[in-house]
């Protein structure tokens, strides 16, 4: 993740795009593929940081990686609009959404209840689940330790995406997963990642642990803690990024 302002930013920047390219190539679609398959495959890629934002989607590349034909890639662009991922500039293309203050504040106004709603139902989970949950928080440990900011943000989102699934619905599921992956746009532009991320992995250690002893009246008020914590560090975020100001938050 890196910061969107001085020259030192150019080569990160490339390195990012070879390697969407390399994972994108490595997807290879049949012929036979729906754009439904090739828009999974792009929202996965953005979802994992591969696909920042504001990078551009350039439709005859991806017409040569996928091998499938530009009325699926153009299909495909659509769907990803509908879901506020991607934007059409014109006479500029595709591109990765960049999000704003609002965006964020509309986010978390939508997860809150769906979140909250997850711990009660968190009382008839299977165990494997919740221990599910614990695994995930382990391996966004051992990230932290190798400074892999990256895949702890990616962990973060998979952590809450896997609470949301202890509701036991497939509609909800898929709701919450699309306005989660909105949220990867927003860690995409983080400058400091430890100075976010750091605080939400014992967070999320905390929750699972609760959920696994049964205690969620505790587990509620962590996920609210949390989820004001973030709204707020992530808002104030976006605002240092594009007012320009380098004042850390406390």
């Amino acid at each position: 993740m890196t910061s969107r302002r001085g020259d030192g930013n150019i080569q990160p920047q490339v390195d990012r795009v070879a390697e969407a390219r390399r994972v994108l190539g490595s997807l290879r679609i049949d012929r036979s593929s729906t754009a439904e398959r090739v828009a999974d495959a792009l929202r996965e890629l953005i979802m994992r940081g591969e696909m920042p934002p504001g990078m551009p989607l350039r439709e005859h590349q991806l017409v040569e990686l996928l091998d499938v034909s530009r009325n699926t890639i153009r299909e495909a662009f659509r769907l990803l609009s509908r879901e506020r991922l991607v934007v059409h500039h014109l006479h500029r293309g595709v591109a990765v959404r960049q999000l704003d203050e609002d965006d964020i504040h509309d986010i978390f106004r939508t997860r809150r209840p769906i979140e909250l709603m997850a711990i009660e139902y968190s009382a008839t989970a299977p165990r494997r689940s919740l221990l599910e949950l614990l695994a995930l928080v382990e391996q966004a440990e051992e990230a932290a330790d190798r400074d892999d900011w990256e895949h702890v943000a990616t962990m973060d989102i998979v952590f809450h995406q896997r609470l949301v699934e202890l509701i036991g619905s497939e509609r909800i599921s898929a709701f919450f997963r699309i306005v989660h992956t909105e949220l990867r746009l927003v860690f995409g532009i983080v400058e400091r990642p430890p100075d976010l991320f750091a605080r939400f992995v014992p967070r999320n250690r905390r929750l699972a642990e609760l959920l696994l002893a049964g205690e969620r009246a505790t587990a509620t008020s962590e996920l609210e803690a949390y989820l004001d914590e973030g709204e707020r560090l992530l808002t104030r975020g976006v605002r240092v990024l594009f007012s320009g100001s380098d004042a850390v938050d406390s």
